[in-house]
C-alpha cells in the first residue's frame, strides 16, 4: 500500500519530531519528508497531528500496523537502518561509533516526548536503551529485556552552590536547603521519575518545608555516564549522600525480534563496549 520511503518519512517524524532531522536520516530535504508524509496520509487513510509537542496519527491504524510489521522485517533483514532510540549518555560512551545499520536520535535535542516503549510497540522504532521507569514490567510479554549495566545514583550540584559546604549532607538536609532540577535530555518518563523520587526520600524538615524554591539550590541525579560527561562540559560537584537506589540501563525490543541476528549482534556490541568501559569506571558494573 505504501513505499518504503513513504512510511519511513511518516515513522520517522513521529519519532523524531522534526522534519529537518527527518530527511537527514532519510538523506532527502524537508520538502521530500512533507510530501511523502502527505502521500502517506493519504494512501493510509489517516491524519497526523501535534499534541503536546507529539505527533499523533488519527484514523484506522490497522492498515499502518500492518504495513510497519512487514518494513519492520524488511529493516531486520538489513535492507533499510534500523533504528534506535537512547539517552543522551549512553550515545556518549556506548554508541561511537554507532553499530553497522542503525540509525539513532540526536543526542544534543531534548529527550523524547514519545514513551520509548509506545515507540517501540508501535514499529516506529526497532530497539531502545531504556532507564528504569521506561523499563517494562516484568510480566509484559511484548517486550524483551537485555539488562545491561548498574550504576550508583550520584547527587550532584554546581561548585559555586552552597550545599557543597556541607560536610556529608544528610537526605533531610538536603531536601531542605535544595531542589531537584533534570536535564533536557532526560526522557519525559525519567523527569517525572526523579521528582518523585527526590521528594519521597529528600522530604525537608519542616521548619523549611514552606521555603520558596527560588531560595532553594538545584541539585541534579546522575548515574555514572552522566556524570562522566558531565565533569568534561561543568563544573560539577558530587554531593557525598547515600542515594537509596541504583541505576540500571537495559535493551528493550519487541519480544518478536528478540532472536533476530541484527539483535544479537547490537546486545553483544554493547555488552563488549561496556566491559571496556567498567575497566576505568569503577561504579559501573556490567550486568551479563
Amino acid at each position: 500500500m505504501v513505499t518504503v520511503e513513504t512510511l519511513e518519512a511518516l515513522d520517522l517524524l513521529i519519532w523524531l519530531g522534526s522534519g529537518v532531522l527527518a530527511g537527514d536520516r532519510a538523506r532527502c530535504n524537508q520538502s521530500t519528508v512533507s510530501r511523502r508524509v502527505s502521500q502517506a496520509e493519504s494512501n493510509l487513510g489517516l491524519k497526523l497531528q501535534r499534541r503536546g509537542g507529539q505527533w499523533h496519527l488519527s484514523g484506522n491504524s490497522l492498515l499502518v500496523r500492518m504495513e510497519r510489521e512487514v518494513h519492520q522485517l524488511n529493516r531486520i533483514h538489513g535492507h533499510r537502518p534500523l533504528r534506535l532510540q537512547a539517552p543522551a549518555w549512553s550515545q556518549d560512551h556506548l554508541l561511537r561509533p554507532l553499530p553497522k545499520n542503525w540509525i539513532i536520535n540526536p543526542s544534543d535535542a531534548p529527550g523524547s516526548p514519545h514513551h520509548c516503549l509506545d515507540l517501540l510497540k508501535e514499529r516506529v522504532v526497532d530497539a531502545c536503551l531504556a532507564t528504569l521507569p521506561e523499563r517494562p514490567s516484568s510480566d509484559d510479554h511484548r517486550f524483551t529485556c537485555f539488562d545491561l549495566y548498574r550504576s550508583p545514583i550520584h547527587l550532584v550540584t554546581l561548585a559555586d552552590s552552597r550545599v557543597v559546604d556541607i560536610s556529608s549532607p544528610t537526605r533531610l538536609e538536603i531536601g531542605s536547603c535544595c531542589q531537584i532540577a533534570t536535564f533536557p535530555f532526560n526522557p519525559r518518563a525519567q523527569k517525572l521519575f526523579i521528582q518523585n523520587f527526590f521528594q519521597h526520600h529528600f522530604q525537608p524538615e519542616q521548619a523549611y518545608a514552606v521555603a520558596k524554591q527560588s531560595q532553594k539550590e538545584a541539585v541534579y541525579f546522575a548515574n555514572s555516564l552522566i556524570l562522566k560527561t558531565l565533569r568534561t562540559t561543568l563544573p560539577v560537584v558530587e554531593l557525598d549522600v547515600a542515594v537509596p537506589s541504583h541505576y540500571v540501563e537495559s535493551l528493550v525490543v519487541l519480544h518478536d525480534n528478540r532472536n533476530a541476528p541484527a539483535i544479537a549482534e547490537l546486545v553483544d556490541t554493547l555488552r563488549r563496549r561496556i566491559q571496556d568501559l567498567s575497566r576505568s569506571e569503577e561504579k559501573l558494573t556490567p550486568l551479563l
